[in-house]
């Protein structure tokens, strides 16, 4: 017997533009996908409707010093 679809254990709780909110099997939240503008709005709205969901910001999107500037600024 062929599979079509893979099983997803995840639940997609809400969209913000390419971002997606994902309850887990496990009862954890995590934010899939998206940039800087779509976190932000997952943040806020997770502020205002979902007090008891914790987002952290994943390791690729944490603030790196930016040195184009120059060290001495």
């Amino acid at each position: 017997m062929k599979m079509n679809r893979m099983i997803n254990p995840a639940r997609i709780l809400r969209h913000f533009s390419h971002a997606r909110l994902i309850q887990r099997e496990d009862g954890k939240h995590e934010l899939a996908g998206g940039n800087d503008v779509d976190y932000t709005e997952a943040k806020e709205w997770v502020s205002l409707f979902a007090h008891e969901i914790v987002l952290n910001l994943p390791i690729n999107r944490r603030r790196r010093p930016n040195f184009a500037l120059g060290p001495d600024r």
